[in-house]
């Protein structure tokens, strides 16, 4: 590491709330062996939180880590990384999440790299940083409060310049998908909301006029302008006609120019204006447009309710789906229920099943449970209604390794959906499903399909989707590069540059992220150099589930709808096609994945992480080889480990 700071702030801030006790962490004490975000909040975690703390025990840290590149001008690195024991988990575990928008470059500009939360208050607070001044402010004025109001207070009170994370009333009752929100409509799955509602803690507010170090800023604008040109590319087309919604512009995170088409400033019909981004977007969409009067409008200001108590909205769907099957199905009733099932698709439905969930009221407290353990309250008939989607935190089918064979090893290996590393693949394959449509619309052709993966991938068969050769090669690349782009806190909007409309072979640049980290720090390194820091963090998580109970080998599956459900559709893909030899188009239609193909692959996977292949253990040797020592003693006294 080098000794002058470049890019850190060098202090991490470290509050105990039962005390009220502020003190701050050396940042480099950390970022060494594990960079930032991800990979110093999961070596925090692994310290401080114990296999046997709850999700809702003062114990239980809520860590919010930045990155190095984050504040420098980076494009795309906006980001900051939330991790602590999720409570939306069952059983209770290790969990994290990604969110945008501007708290986390404006911690960075008051001089802070993270937030590590722990204790409980005996009354409501919130935190405030103003540069080097940090304070616990009584929160009774925000105390139950929706997220908007809580921005508008803080506004008020602490001038227009102050970013945020909070969580609205869902989180304030501990509902386990109780999300975090930021500024920008930046969101987190997980129940991290639930966690802060636990705490007492309503938000942490800050501000900031300082920056960090750059050891080559010119280097740094160049590789900045690179990354924009080859980001740039055709917008993508909203499912909605302009006459409802026009999209007015791109709701862009701090200091980024990069071309994403996953935020976007939306104007109705009416006249309303709002910031939506991505999946959430979608939430309440299929049910809305199935009714006659359907209106667009609602379907986007659900997204708005949701974020508002802060309820997941990956959760949201799934419960919506869950509850018109079961009524469909007749095994509810409006009656039992309390919930009018013949207006699903109004904007009163939603706006009254939101408000049950997040003050636990009536059926309400069940459902504000999760979806899972709702299903071991009611029993095996209620769980018969559930679709593939409830599976854990996050969608557990859309990305489903029945059409892309890798996600397979991807799903068994993560406590929740990997979408980062989920859309390494969904994203080229999308395109190049686009691309089999309309040339015009997408550079990816099969040749560029298959150049691309080989560069990206590391195997010359990872393109082909037909057969799990070379497979467990493209998780290992795809988990190592996910790990450092949560670590330095790219967004996963533009990163990895796989493609790009703008170079004549259209294949994108990975080494893009080794060339940005070096000119901001000032420590040279490669691509292969800074993605060994991902295979390090990959096994220090690997070390904290086993500790928390993952059971190796058993639970390095995915789940088993993948091995005996057809898929019928994909999105972005309905009809399930991909790359074949030459020009060939097969499709994955009706198929599911195949038992001995994922047995392969994971033995595979094993051998190349250096793991013991019949156990799933993590070899001392392995581990030491990636510099984990400390790691090996403890899991060597759990019995946890091949010597």
């Amino acid at each position: 590491m080098a000794s002058n700071i470049f890019g850190w702030c060098g202090k991490i801030l470290n509050v105990d709330l039962s005390d009220a006790t502020i003190s701050e962490l050396e940042t480099l004490n950390y970022a060494d062996r594990f960079l930032g975000g991800r990979g110093i909040a999961t070596r925090i975690y692994w310290e401080k939180v114990g296999p046997h703390v709850h999700a809702f025990d003062p114990e239980n840290h809520l860590i919010l880590m930045t990155g190095p590149l984050g504040a420098t001008g980076a494009q795309g690195a906006s980001r900051f990384e939330v991790v602590g024991k999720s409570p939306m988990l069952m059983p209770e575990g290790f969990c994290y999440g990604n969110l945008g928008g501007f708290f986390g470059p404006y911690l960075k500009k008051a001089g802070y790299d993270g937030i590590v939360i722990s204790g409980r208050s005996e009354k409501p607070i919130y935190i405030w940083i103003a540069d080097a001044s940090v304070r616990i402010l009584d929160a009774s004025p925000l105390w139950g409060k929706g997220v908007y109001e809580v921005r508008d207070i803080l506004k008020n009170t602490h001038g227009k310049q102050v970013r945020f994370v909070t969580t609205g009333v869902a989180g304030e009752n501990m509902c386990r998908s109780a999300n975090l929100m930021t500024d920008n409509e930046g969101s987190a799955t997980g129940g991290f909301g639930a966690v802060m509602g636990s705490k007492n803690l309503k938000a942490v507010a800050v501000t900031g006029t300082g920056l960090p170090l750059v050891a080559k800023p010119e280097a740094l604008k160049e590789l900045n302008r690179r990354a924009i040109h080859l980001t740039q590319s055709d917008p993508m087309v909203l499912p909605f006609s302009e006459k409802e919604v026009r999209r007015t512009g791109k709701a862009s995170c701090y200091q980024c120019a990069l071309d994403c088409n996953y935020r976007s400033s939306l104007r109705t019909a009416s006249g309303k204006t709002m910031i939506r981004k991505c999946q959430a977007m979608f939430v309440y969409l299929p049910w809305v447009m199935a009714r006659p009067e359907a209106s667009v409008e609602t379907a986007l200001e659900a997204t708005g309710i949701c974020n508002d108590l802060s309820i997941c909205t990956m959760e949201m769907y799934n419960i919506i789906q869950w509850l018109d099957t079961c009524y469909t199905s007749g095994y509810f009733t409006s009656k039992e229920t309390g919930i009018d099932m013949s207006k699903i698709g109004t904007h009163e439905f939603f706006a009254n099943l939101a408000h049950m969930i997040a003050h636990r009221d009536g059926f309400g407290n069940v459902l504000a449970e999760g979806l899972l353990r709702a299903g071991e309250t009611l029993g095996d008939e209620a769980k018969a209604h559930f679709a593939n989607e409830v599976s854990g935190v996050g969608d557990g089918a859309t990305y489903s390794a029945r059409e892309y064979l890798m996600n397979g090893l991807l799903y068994a290996l993560e406590p929740r959906q990997p979408i980062a590393m989920l859309h390494e693949i969904s994203r080229m394959a999308g395109l190049w499903a686009m691309n089999q449509d309309d040339p015009k619309s997408s550079p990816v052709s099969s040749e560029v399909f298959r150049a691309a993966a080989a560069k990206f991938w590391g195997h010359e068969k990872a393109w082909d989707l037909t057969t799990h050769e070379g497979k467990a090669m493209a998780a290992t690349k795809i988990i190592d590069r996910t790990y450092v782009k949560d670590s330095l806190l790219l967004c996963d909007s533009s990163w990895p540059l796989m493609v790009s409309w703008h170079t004549l072979d259209r294949v994108g640049d990975p080494t893009l992220e080794s060339q940005i980290f070096s000119a901001v720090t000032g420590i040279e390194t490669d691509e292969i150099r800074l993605n060994r820091y991902g295979e390090r963090i990959f096994n220090l998580q690997r070390a904290v589930l086993l500790r928390e109970g993952w059971r190796p080998k058993l639970d390095d599956v995915p789940e088993e709808f993948n091995f005996n459900d057809p898929v019928e559709s994909v999105f972005m893909n309905p009809n399930v096609i991909v790359p074949g030899p030459g020009e060939e188009v097969i499709s994955r239609k009706g198929q599911t994945l195949d038992r001995d193909s994922f047995n392969a692959m994971q033995k595979e996977f094993y051998e190349l992480r250096g793991w013991n292949s019949a156990s799933g253990l993590q070899k001392g040797e392995a581990l030491q080889r990636l510099d984990l020592l400390d790691v090996i003693q403890d899991l060597e006294r759990m019995n946890l480990i091949d010597a």
